[in-house]
């Protein structure tokens, strides 16, 4: 039977804990969640999901088509940084629809640049974003077409 450790030793190991607290709050006014930066010491309310589909509206998961470099969440990133690049206001589902749709042909030239369009099996690639909200103490989304873009010529 294996015996526990003397209080000493836990002791110390309360002391080491609160000396590192303590110091990178004094050290590095950096320490999570206490940091002074909105994206981490905040969360909104709602949030985004960019998806694709294809013309009968079945989704089209991005490691079956795409190489690795164009995964979902680069995908995410062209969609901010458009929106941040332009100096756009970007967020809760408000997005202008002419600036939504650039940002929409923006990633999927992305997507597509350097593609065979011979290797896919549907004609045409659909830019979805779902928009997650809170109201009324639910989870609430709706789903907007953002892009299409025939693929076969």
């Amino acid at each position: 039977m294996r015996k526990a450790p003397p209080p000493n030793r836990i002791m110390r190991k309360y002391l080491l804990l609160i000396f590192y607290v303590v110091a990178s709050t004094l050290i590095g006014k950096e320490f999570h969640p206490f940091s002074q930066f909105p994206m981490y010491n905040s969360f909104p309310n709602y949030s985004y999901v960019l998806f694709l589909k294809n013309e009968k509206g079945d989704i089209i998961p991005f490691g079956k088509y795409f190489p690795r470099q164009k995964y979902a969440g680069q995908v995410a990133h062209v969609f901010y940084s458009y929106f941040t690049y332009h100096g756009y206001s970007c967020g809760y589902g408000k997005e202008d629809p002419v600036h939504l749709h650039q940002a929409g042909k923006e990633i999927t030239e992305m997507l597509l640049k350097d593609e065979d369009p011979r290797k896919f099996d549907f004609d045409t690639l659909n830019l979805y974003r779902r928009f997650y909200y809170l109201a009324d103490d639910r989870i609430n989304y709706r789903d907007d077409l953002i892009y299409e873009q025939g693929i076969k010529r």
